[in-house]
């Protein structure tokens, strides 16, 4: 029976007061109270009081959030990832004291570059050995695991730790993670849960409720900052905007494409969503070339790294401006990137005010002028259009190149747009955002951030939140051997979330190739065609995988099957059953 304490005012109840037997179902009753509908685990010794409390509660006819057992670890937080980059609602990840947490690996460094909302959770070496007290050490890891500093492992890519030092602490402890987690800038926060105040019985605990201790949002931006940003738009004779993530609302997708079409702004654009329509005459690609190197006025949209100084960098007399959650990247140690104008908002709600304010600034001499550079900027995304079909019709051969690959998988999402993509291609990327064009906002997740092994979980997490819609795992062949392919596989049958998923197989890993290749052009690797520790030769079967889970698998060596063998992919996916696609590439 639940009752509640009552708040100030008419806001309601602050506090709810739940009966539960242990603080450990405390724990679960929390959860709850925060909307959570996955619990992503991966077990261990300190974690079964939380384990047995979701068997008592959901035995009692108490809801409990969907358990999703995980083989390994990275893949129960990259899933939570997909989870809230496909909903933003933080989700819940349960891992084994240091061990597991060490387990998570650079998922954690993902999820702090990917602002991911995740709460997670681990146990902790029991801290007493009385055997009176219900949890205490009772098995000798419980002596190898107790780490002088546990959080230490986590502290520099999370928002907030702490450990819950008290059984009555517990649904208090919750709520602050959860309101941390889900705060701008969002990102991954981390609890420890030690055995004894778990199974402490406790008789009832306190539910904080979440309406009363609401994450913190920001806003549109400084209104003067703003007005600034429309007055140099409407006067910028060669703009350009770079955008990252503004489509990971709608607003912000809808906002860009008012504020671009209403000046005739070319958008340059680097897909961790989808931020503008890639078909749209306005966008420019992926790589702002003369574009940022003539512009004299850049308008930076939720990018931590707009451009490569040692390679590309604005005009020295350019205007520089910078729009997001962090425009100045606190959290990089060293970043020195010019701006003259840094503001922080959420362009969701600041894009339309500037749209508004330059709509009244608009005289019919800037209309004129702005009329000729929507047919230059439209010419110019024609040029760009041929040259990539010439790109897909040049890599049509045996062995193909990933351009053919990207090519049919455009056309597949053509005939089946209810798709969404998780993409972790890493040196594909670009080559297949060509010619797979992304048009609807919340269709296509990026990592945000640079360790590999994402992208199979997130695409579990992404079809827990999306069941009814098919879900596409575009990942390199490093990528899919980092993303632990069994127990992601494994997870995607046994949780009923199937998933399509595109191996580009280059047999190496190209990501180290290529500086290797830039900097040494000359050197024995390159002259003798050597490369230590970066060809993937014999290439492993990764179809065969899909098999040792009831999935379905097909390695795809000839240009002309691919776009067979994508349908008949997306078929089974659409009845159920995760298939994996080996698409063998030319070696680079």
């Amino acid at each position: 029976m639940a009752t509640t304490q009552p708040g100030p005012g008419t806001a309601g109840p602050a506090v709810t007061r739940v009966d539960v037997g242990e603080a450990a179902e405390g724990y679960v009753e929390a959860l709850i109270a925060q909307g959570v509908e996955c619990l992503f685990l991966n077990p261990g010794t300190d974690t079964f009081p939380i384990q047995e409390a979701l068997a008592k509660l959901e035995s009692l006819g108490r809801p409990v959030p969907r358990t999703v057992l995980c083989l390994f670890e990275t893949v129960a937080l990259a899933a939570a990832h997909g989870y809230y980059a496909a909903t933003g609602r933080p989700q819940a990840v349960l891992v084994h004291v240091d061990v597991g947490t060490q387990n998570l690996g650079g998922m954690v460094h993902n999820a702090q570059r990917g602002r991911a909302g995740v709460v997670i959770a681990a146990g902790r070496a029991p801290y007493t050995t009385d055997p009176a007290v219900r949890g205490s050490r009772d098995n000798f890891i419980h002596w190898l695991q107790e780490q002088s500093d546990q959080h230490g492992i986590v502290r520099n890519y999370v928002k907030w730790d702490y450990e819950m030092r008290r059984a009555d602490q517990v649904g208090e402890v919750v709520a602050r993670a959860f309101q941390i987690a889900a705060s701008d800038p969002p990102g991954p926060v981390y609890l420890t849960l030690p055995r004894e105040p778990l199974m402490e019985r406790v008789g009832a605990i306190d539910i904080y409720q979440p309406e009363r201790f609401r994450p913190a949002h920001i806003g549109a931006g400084d209104p003067e900052a703003l007005r600034e940003v429309a007055r140099l738009l409407v006067a910028a004779e060669r703009p350009v905007v770079l955008t990252g993530t503004t489509g990971r609302t709608e607003a912000g997708y809808r906002g860009l494409v008012r504020l671009a079409e209403l000046l005739a702004l070319p958008v340059v654009d680097w897909r961790e969503r989808v931020n503008f329509p890639a078909d749209h005459p306005l966008h420019q690609g992926d790589d702002p070339g003369t574009l940022l190197t003539e512009a004299d006025l850049v308008l930076v949209l939720d990018q931590d790294v707009p451009y490569i100084p040692t390679r590309i960098q604005p005009a020295p007399g350019a205007t520089v401006v910078q729009i997001g959650l962090d425009p100045i990247k606190e959290r990089v140690p060293l970043w020195t990137f010019p701006v003259d104008l840094p503001i922080r908002a959420d362009t969701g709600r600041a894009l339309d005010l500037i749209a508004d304010e330059a709509t009244n600034l608009l005289t019919a001499s800037d209309r004129e002028r702005i009329a000729a550079r929507q047919d230059a900027l439209a010419a110019r995304h024609e040029q760009l259009r041929e040259a990539w079909q010439e790109a897909a019709r040049a890599a049509r051969q045996r062995p193909m190149g990933v351009a053919w690959v990207g090519h049919c998988l455009g056309q597949l999402l053509q005939e089946a747009p209810d798709c969404l993509v998780v993409d972790e291609m890493v040196t594909s990327n670009r080559a297949v955002w060509q010619q797979a064009p992304a048009r609807q906002p919340g269709t296509w997740f990026g990592s945000g951030g640079s360790a590999l092994g994402w992208g199979l979980g997130a695409a579990l997490g992404v079809k827990l939140a999306n069941p009814d819609r098919p879900v596409l795992s575009l990942v390199g062949d490093g990528c899919f051997v980092f993303g632990a392919p069994l127990a992601a596989l494994w997870a995607m049958q046994t949780q009923s979330a199937p998933v399509l998923i595109v191996v580009l197989n280059n047999s190496c890993y190209n990501a180290t190739k290529r500086p290797l290749v830039a900097n040494y052009p000359e050197g024995y690797s390159v002259r003798e065609d050597r490369f230590v520790g970066i060809d993937l030769l014999p290439a492993p079967r990764y179809d065969k995988m899909a098999e040792t889970v009831g999935g379905y698998g097909e390695r795809v060596e000839d240009p002309d099957e691919v776009l067979p063998a994508l349908r008949r992919g997306l078929e089974r996916v659409r009845a159920g059953q995760t298939v994996v696609l080996d698409m063998v590439l030319a070696h680079p």
